[in-house]
């Protein structure tokens, strides 16, 4: 599949492909660094949800088209100046769990489904760094056509279902040893 003919179903919060986006009178920019990641991230995930279609379940197939939009949005928002330092750190550190390839779901062995555990983490991490304070620059970094907040809902209601009971803990254990509370977080999307 080419990146000329993205997946985008109406509803997913879907960004369009960044190659569409970052053009300069019309001649396309070069793809470098968190970008490149991002595209072959991008290609790479819509191949797998196209190749293994209704199998995945739709649950499953939405939350992992959603990976390079988080991946994006956190790499947006680590780079954001007006983001406080502690914050664009926490963010840089969960930028790192995406791109390192041995994680608690490795995408080595298990393939693109390995994104999900990297795309709960994320979630998690932007709904506790994000409180009411920082949504504003969050929204103002995402492309996707539903609500930021609503995404992270929807993904964290199904984040256990999603990855498994075990999984789920030892994510939980992770964000505890940086004072992420996953009870707290989830607890806190759902009164919202």
């Amino acid at each position: 599949m080419d990146n000329e003919t993205p997946i985008d179903e109406p509803g997913l919060g879907l960004e369009p492909a960044a190659a569409d986006r970052l053009t300069t009178d019309g001649d396309a920019l070069p793809s470098t660094g968190l970008l490149s990641f991002y595209d072959r991230l991008r290609s790479r995930i819509l191949a797998y949800v196209e190749r293994r279609g209704g199998r995945l379940g739709e649950t499953m197939a939405q939350a992992l088209l959603l990976v390079p939009d988080i991946f994006i949005l956190l790499a947006r928002m680590a780079l954001d100046k007006d983001v406080p330092k502690s914050t664009r750190t926490l963010l840089a550190s969960t930028l790192a769990y995406f791109v390192l390839p041995i994680d608690l779901l490795p995408e080595v062995l298990v393939g693109p489904t390995g994104f999900l555990d990297d795309l709960i983490l994320a979630l998690l991490v932007l709904s506790r760094a994000f409180g009411e304070d920082l949504e504003p620059l969050a929204a103002k970094h995402w492309s996707g056509s539903r609500s930021l907040r609503t995404v992270i809902q929807d993904v964290l209601g199904a984040a256990e279902s999603l990855v498994g009971h075990d999984l789920y803990d030892r994510l939980g254990r992770l964000l505890a040893r940086q004072g992420i509370a996953v009870d707290e977080v989830v607890v806190a999307k759902k009164e919202a």
